[in-house]
């Protein structure tokens, strides 16, 4: 992991509970909205005076956006609310932008923290990705000690 995002984990470790992603965002007092998206898009995060919002696709699956509620507040942290929106699917041969590529990285470190270490450790990838609620292009970014 990047000491830029190992720094800013180990801050937000210390600073809330790391219980589950809405939990994590109610302790930061940023606001979830869930909105219908189109079906490509799953989320993204908007700042005003200082308060920020964090959008969902509420058409995708509840489990699938914990992942996503993590990646956006990972660019709020990370990036000060920049961000591009979030999209399921990345396509393969393209390249993901350095941000984008941070605030999975951030996201999933979080993520893994509020699951069970050891229910993890027993899983094969085709059940992570679905314990987890995550995309398989998104297990470059799990830690091979965990796998």
């Amino acid at each position: 992991m990047a000491p830029f995002i190992e720094r800013n984990y180990e801050k937000i470790k210390k600073k809330y509970t790391l219980s589950s992603p809405k939990e994590l965002l109610k302790e930061a007092d940023i606001d979830l909205l869930p909105y219908p998206l189109d079906m490509n898009t799953g989320g993204f995060t908007t700042t005003n005076q200082r308060c920020s919002t964090i959008v969902v696709n509420s058409n995708w699956n509840e489990h699938y956006l914990g992942f996503v509620i993590l990646h956006e507040f990972s660019h709020l942290v990370l990036h000060g609310g920049t961000s591009t929106p979030y999209y399921r699917r990345i396509g393969s041969g393209l390249m993901v932008p350095k941000i984008e590529h941070e605030a999975n990285e951030l996201a999933i470190k979080l993520l893994l923290d509020m699951h069970d270490k050891d229910e993890i450790k027993r899983l094969t990838k085709s059940q992570l990705i679905y314990y987890l609620g995550i995309d398989e292009d998104l297990l470059k970014y799990i830690p091979k000690f965990t796998r």
